[in-house]
């Protein structure tokens, strides 16, 4: 419930007590889909507000980090540059946060789902967009909804009757679970699935049938929970999320709990940063490795059909049948003889004109020799490389076990070595992993 309007109503207080009578110092980004807000406090403090743009996971944040890379940024909506802070509000109605400025400006930061958008105004018209859309510029920005959501929600709370004919009750209870899941948010705003799927665990766990008293119990409890949020970040097996209120309706290992709406997102921002990260380098170590090993088994492939053919045999059979002809002249590129070594089939024996009958039989021993050299080093390389797939396999069979960044750190402390040897990591992550490795010391 990161972009809920019950976490951006909680967070929107914080900012206002702590930013108003404050300036913007400026705007600018550094990051892909991210605005930075530097603001400065009337105590002084100097914090950077954190807006993000590009997915559902992620929303607002602020943090005392106060810096500005001299590289890769761009200034952005420069008119708010050094205004003063008069008031900050949320919608009434909608999920936009606002920054009133001195001079008629504002800065609007809207928090849709796949519209999330930021944009700077003077006298409520669109001056700059965050997210590029010049169909808006210079048009007066105006909210699609003018239902107010607290004051209506709150009103449903005291009202049994209301909050049933609000839902459609009877339209309701006719759907499917799945159905009454996405029936719920079109029908009390405010609501998204995730309070939908709350609300109708509370209640079946007293009601099965979904009794109205039962319904409207549950969601009495959620919207007071809700206004009196208590922040935690859940974390479950494959999964980490945000919420004000217990998820009942959820399993998870643990829950961080944070004095603020604020300090909790922060903390899931870096969390998901984190986790996004982990699970890219992830995938792309995978196909590294299973790249590495389809053309590993290749070259086996290719190795072990070239060892079919035994060279050496066949050289030294040349030599030996050539010892039983020398009678024939020197001069011949070519000689047919009868193989008597195996059951008197007929070979062509290839010849060096420029040698002696002699001279081709030892030089046919000598490439014998050589081959059987040969041989043995292909076979300890073809061993090698056999052992190298296994490695490659074992690799990848624990990669797919591999569920955080805690047990990806872990995994690749335990095979660095490997994953040098096989370039799978570049130099410098590689001495990165080394300069921090852990080694324990006997006592003496």
């Amino acid at each position: 419930m990161i972009k809920s309007y019950f976490t951006l109503y909680a967070l929107t207080l914080e900012m206002k007590s702590r930013f108003e009578g404050g300036y913007i110092f400026e705007a600018f980004s550094q990051e892909k889909n991210e605005l930075r807000l530097c603001i400065i406090t009337p105590d002084k403090e100097r914090f950077t507000l954190f807006a993000t743009a590009s997915t559902t996971k992620l929303s607002l944040y602020f943090s005392e980090i106060f810096q500005r890379q001299k590289r890769n940024s761009v200034s952005l909506m420069t008119k708010a540059n050094d205004k003063q802070i008069r008031t900050i509000r949320i919608s009434d109605c909608e999920r936009i946060i606002y920054f009133e400025l001195e001079d008629a400006l504002t800065l609007a930061f809207q928090f849709f789902s796949a519209e999330t958008n930021f944009f700077l105004l003077e006298h409520g018209t669109v001056q700059e967009s965050f997210k590029k859309q010049p169909a808006l510029l210079n048009q007066p920005f105006v909210e699609d909804s003018h239902i107010p959501i607290l004051p209506t929600l709150e009103q449903l709370t005291h009202d049994l009757d209301a909050f049933l004919h609000m839902l459609d009750y009877q339209a309701f209870i006719a759907r499917s679970a799945k159905e009454q899941e996405r029936w719920i948010p079109k029908k009390l705003i405010g609501f998204d699935t995730y309070l939908a799927r709350e609300m109708l665990f509370r209640t079946r766990s007293s009601s099965p049938t979904l009794e109205p008293d039962a319904l409207h119990q549950a969601f009495q409890e959620m919207f007071y929970e809700l206004i009196s949020p208590e922040p935690k970040v859940y974390f479950s097996d494959n999964d980490i999320w945000l919420s004000l209120i217990p998820p009942t309706h959820l399993l998870y290992l643990r829950a961080e709990p944070f004095n603020s709406v604020n300090e909790a997102i922060r903390f899931y921002t870096h969390q998901i940063y984190q986790h996004e990260h982990f699970t890219k380098q992830l995938i792309s170590l995978k196909k590294s490795l299973e790249r590495l090993i389809e053309k590993t088994d290749a070259q086996i492939r290719t190795m072990s059909a070239q060892q079919t053919t035994d060279r050496a045999e066949m050289y030294e059979t040349f030599g030996k049948l050539l010892l039983l002809h020398l009678h024939h002249e020197k001069g011949l590129s070519e000689l047919e003889l009868e193989n008597i070594f195996s059951q008197g089939e007929r070979i062509k024996i290839p010849l060096d004109a420029s040698k002696s009958i002699q001279e081709n039989a030892e030089s046919y021993f000598e490439r014998a020799k050589k081959s059987r050299q040969q041989r043995k080093v292909a076979e300890k390389r073809l061993h090698d490389i056999t052992q190298k797939l296994a490695e490659q396999k074992r690799l990848l069979a624990e990669l797919s076990e591999v569920t955080s960044p805690k047990l990806f750190k872990a995994w690749k402390e335990k095979n660095l070595q490997w994953l040098k040897q096989f370039g799978l990591l570049s130099v410098s992550e590689a001495e990165k992993e080394q300069r921090f490795r852990r080694f324990k010391i006997s006592p003496q």
